[in-house]
């Protein structure tokens, strides 16, 4: 345990102190409104779409993590470093969980854990100051409660597995997933229905109090849930071909010990020409949805869908193993709710991927094989997840440094500044006294001669003109000699935090991380 403790705590000592970044200023926003009015959380407007929207119609997240994020920043003033550092207890809970979980099927867990934990998906999603971390700490010890509860009789591990799951939703709806092994596989193991039904009714009171808690404060978390869905129909990106190829490519992408496994388990020369053949198909120029996607990104999407198909037909085409029904029940609750999602994200595709390891390392296992690999999976995986976390950490730095050396001078000597983009460069803009463009008050067109305009490359709901303007412009870019690009801005098909922008979890590129233009109409 306290080595996978601190395998959770050494990466976070250096991506702590990483700039906001993503949606973490959408929770700063809430939590910071929670300090000034308690008693009227979503009560503010908030620009997250390109128009500012009431809070209340758009936020969907259950209080919990809203209100302990509002307690962290009461405690740290808001820095990134101490606000995502006071969150690891979650870290180390979901490192623990997912090995205790490994501990009752597998004779050496710990490797498989490792490969997990140091992987990308979980390196640099759980040290975010976001829901999914708080959901994962939780989730994982519930799944670990409800094994002890079920396997060894444990009345009190049973209810407390549905007590952390009902937090678990209470901080992200995502963690209904866990209503997938709680109900179906408890059954299969031979808990009466009776029983399952109390514990699926415990955990799913923290959806209950979430929605409660929403009406409450004036929101419609349903509504927005709903909306969102809506909005993201109506992208290419929504197409069931574009999931399907973000699914696969980001489960082999995201795990490098898969890859080994696949090579391992030996699959039948039928079976690895099927899932070459599939994978092959999903990536064909047919299935692009926009002109210009490269051969290197679509070979590269096959590859990574194609490890991971081979890995699944081994598992299913293998023998039983003790863990096989427990797995599979937590592996299709995953996979059915991120297909309904609006979009592939890997912050939610970290919580397929123990269940895959832990599957394929029991088969392996029980074959005597595998020893070795774990190891070298987690030293690919340590690699993978370094490279991409240094892109990453330049990614959301230019977002600081712009406003430290564009945005602030700027405002110092009187001229207006306005940010096109969101995520964190929304948050630091804001803070340095820039306004945002806002679709409904004319978007643009509220820019006048001589103000600046920050409009960022890679970066999420970004307002463009409408109509061609005269303007004197200068592009301040983000370069990187490691060739991954978690956040693809113009040729590649990274999209890490949203297959919206990518059918790949990251791609192999050399294109700007970052390119962040000035504009200053004439």
């Amino acid at each position: 345990m306290v080595l996978v403790a601190a395998a959770a705590l050494l990466p976070g000592l250096v991506l702590w102190g990483k700039a906001w970044q993503t949606d973490e200023p959408f929770f700063l926003a809430i939590a910071g409104r929670i300090l000034e009015a308690p008693g009227d959380p979503l009560g503010f407007s908030f620009n997250w779409y390109g128009r500012s929207q009431p809070m209340a119609e758009i936020n969907n997240t259950p209080p919990l993590f809203l209100y302990l994020l509002a307690g962290v920043l009461k405690l740290t003033g808001g820095g990134e470093w101490a606000t995502r550092a006071l969150f690891f207890p979650f870290d180390a809970a979901a490192a623990w969980g997912i090995l205790g979980v490994a501990s009752y099927y597998l004779k050496r867990p710990l490797w498989p854990t490792l490969a997990v934990v140091l992987g990308p998906a979980w390196m640099i999603n759980l040290n975010h100051a976001m829901p999914e971390r708080v959901m994962a700490g939780l989730a994982f010890c519930s799944l670990y409660a409800l094994v002890v509860g079920v396997e060894e009789r444990d009345g009190r591990a049973y209810w407390g597995a549905a007590a952390l799951a009902a937090l678990a939703i209470l901080s992200k709806i995502n963690a209904v997933f866990l209503l997938g092994p709680g109900l179906a596989w408890a059954y299969s193991r031979g808990v009466p229905a009776r029983r399952v039904a109390w514990w699926g009714a415990a955990a799913l009171s923290g959806l209950a109090a979430g929605s409660a808690w929403s009406a409450w404060a004036g929101g419609g978390a349903g509504g927005a849930v709903v909306s969102a869905t809506q909005d993201a129909a109506r992208l290419l990106s929504f197409a069931s071909s574009h999931r399907a190829r973000a699914m696969m490519a980001f489960v082999g992408g995201l795990s490098p010990w898969m890859a080994a496994a696949a090579w391992a388990l030996r699959p039948d020369r039928r079976g690895a020409w099927v899932a070459g053949a599939l994978s092959a198909a999903l990536f064909a120029p047919g299935f692009d949805l926009v002109a210009g996607v490269s051969a290197a990104d679509r070979l590269a999407g096959a590859v990574m869908a194609a490890g991971a198909v081979i890995v699944v037909l081994s598992l299913l085409r293998g023998g039983r193993t003790g863990g096989r029904p427990l797995w599979l029940a937590w592996i299709g609750a995953v996979v059915v709710l991120q297909w309904l999602y609006w979009s592939v994200l890997a912050r939610f595709i970290l919580f397929l991927l123990p269940p895959l390891a832990f599957w394929a390392a029991e088969r392996l296992e029980a074959d005597r094989r595998g020893g070795r690999l774990w190891i070298a999976a987690t030293a690919c995986g340590v690699l993978l997840s370094a490279a991409c976390a240094r892109v990453d950490w330049l990614h959301a730095e230019s977002s600081r440094s712009v406003v430290e050396n564009v945005v602030v001078p700027a405002a110092v000597s009187g001229r207006r500044v306005w940010c096109a983009g969101h995520w964190g460069l929304q948050e630091y803009m804001s803070r340095a006294g820039a306004r945002m463009l806002d679709a409904d008050r004319g978007g643009w067109d509220e820019v006048s001669s001589g103000d600046l305009v920050v409009v960022p490359g890679a970066n999420s709901n970004v307002l463009r003109p409408s109509r061609p303007r005269r303007a004197d412009t200068r592009s301040f870019a983000v370069s990187s000699s490691i060739p991954v690009r978690l956040v693809s801005g113009w040729t590649g098909e990274g999209g890490f935090y949203s297959s919206a922008m990518g059918f790949l979890p990251w791609s192999l590129s050399t294109e700007p991380v970052e390119v962040m233009t000035v504009v200053s109409p004439n």
